[in-house]
């Protein structure tokens, strides 16, 4: 039986553009009028459409769905699919790293504004960190543009991220933070990137105000507050940017939730080497 094309876009749910489209891919060849140029549809070309839409919905491109359909062996689609199958187990697994990584944000944002002002001490996971600003420039050498390009491409796993690289000065540096063992995952490490070893911390929330300055002042409490409890720093003081919000009264927030690495007597002190911040 024959159809037109306007019977087939009705019954595949697809306009005319589309089937002439398959039709320059090769996907498609139907039967072509000379006279007026009218296309028609017969049980094979509907056969060969059902197919494209079942690889296509799979992920493969029209491209591959052509190989698919006209050239491939039975070998070849094996190993074709198997390759799918290898693909979508790591969509699988990136998948799940934003589902953790969300799930964590949830938790810090909905107990931000209840930890204001007090502090715990917490397990730290090793991170990985990449300088994108020295306090509001940006750090325009080459030295970590490859780690620069691997935090543009996993935003969606990583967090703004400040670091003070020395406990006597304001001098800080802006950028991004991602948990180590998926940063080596992904094909880490790239050179202008940190390791921040993990271990315990002190930890509170704090409100930075507005837009202004952003110092070391601001964590002048949890520094004091170390020294009160008899802890030793183990490291550069550090910080999520955890939310830019409003207040219900139209005030605008910035909560950060701020890290004071602490000592481990059995472990020893360590140092965290960065490639835009002094030893």
């Amino acid at each position: 039986m024959r159809y037109t094309q306007k019977d087939i876009c009705k019954a595949f749910d697809v306009t005319r553009e589309t089937l002439r489209h398959y039709e320059r891919l090769g996907i498609l060849s139907p039967e072509v009028d000379p006279n007026n140029g009218y296309r028609y549809y017969d049980d094979w070309q509907i056969n060969l459409l059902w197919e494209c839409k079942r690889y296509q919905a799979m992920g493969f491109s029209l491209s591959e769905v052509s190989q698919i359909l006209h050239s491939d062996t039975m070998g070849g689609l094996t190993q074709r699919i198997e390759r799918r199958v290898d693909e979508l187990e790591q969509e699988l697994a990136y998948q799940r790293m934003r589902l953790e990584w969300t799930h964590d944000y949830r938790r810090l944002l909905r107990g931000a504004t209840g930890l204001l002002g007090t502090y715990r001490v917490v397990q730290v996971r090793p991170m990985r960190y990449v300088a994108r600003r020295e306090v509001h420039d940006l750090l325009l050498d080459d030295s970590g543009r490859d780690a620069g390009s691997f935090v543009n491409a996993h935003q969606a796993i990583c967090s703004p991220f400040a670091l003070f690289p020395r406990m006597d000065e304001p001098r800080y540096f802006w950028g991004f933070v991602m948990w180590a063992h998926w940063y080596d995952q992904l094909g880490g490490p790239y050179e202008g990137s940190s390791l921040l070893p993990g271990g315990r911390a002190l930890v509170t929330c704090v409100d930075a105000g507005g837009r202004g300055g952003f110092g070391l002042d601001l964590f002048s409490r949890l520094i004091e507050q170390a020294r009160a409890m008899g802890e030793r720093p183990a490291g550069p003081l550090y910080g999520y940017l955890l939310a830019r919000a409003y207040g219900e009264d139209g005030s605008y927030h910035r909560y950060v939730e701020g890290m004071l690495p602490l000592l481990d007597d059995e472990a020893g002190a360590f140092e965290w080497p960065l490639g835009h911040a002094p030893a």
